[in-house]
């Protein structure tokens, strides 16, 4: 085909996002009842950055086993199990969602012994409150993608220096001012 859409493309904040997300958070609260919590988190869930219009979505729930032996809830929402996504992560389930043939949300499942969330938590508060981070955040995200443009894993890679640093930034920044991140 010609002119096919790029794999990876990061366009300009879109206030719909929270909105797309709350639509889904209240699906997600229906098949996944025990879930402890379920928060947008992402590029997406940082007012005014750029991101891959993909809604992120982390849920922590106490056993991840649970969740994976009956897959058909959020099969019927649409999300297709990815078990080798995280491979080195027995407590992290990940599921991808398409809608009109696009790739639309990514469900990551959680158990309440990962270290994720938190740390996920601690760099959307992060980013969310430094403009510098967030204008830092945004730059890696675009070269990224203009330099991988039909490879998630590649661009991913492309922007791993950015991320470990900026994970790191977070860290300190929560450390050092006290900040505890809010869920939601």
């Amino acid at each position: 085909m010609e002119d096919e859409a790029p794999v990876v493309e990061v366009v300009p904040y879109d206030p719909a996002w929270s909105e797309r997300f709350q639509v889904e958070q209240r699906l997600l609260s229906e098949v996944l009842p025990s879930a402890l919590s379920i928060e947008h988190f992402g590029s997406t869930s940082i007012p005014g950055v750029a991101a891959k219009p993909i809604i992120d979505i982390l849920a922590v729930v106490a056993e991840v086993d649970a969740v994976v032996a009956d897959l058909r809830p959020l099969e019927q929402l649409g999300y297709v199990y990815r078990p080798m996504a995280f491979p080195e992560d027995d407590d992290h389930l990940f599921f991808a969602k398409d809608t009109d043939g696009k790739r639309s949300h990514h469900l990551h499942v959680f158990g309440t012994t990962s270290l994720a969330p938190e740390a996920n938590r601690v760099f959307r508060a992060y980013v969310a409150a430094n403009p510098d981070a967030a204008r830092r955040y945004e730059a890696a995200k675009k070269r990224a993608a203009e330099l991988h443009p039909d490879s998630r894993a590649q661009y991913g890679a492309a922007k791993e220096e950015m991320m470990t640093q900026l994970t790191a930034e977070a860290r300190l920044w929560s450390l050092s001012a006290g900040h505890q991140s809010a869920q939601g």
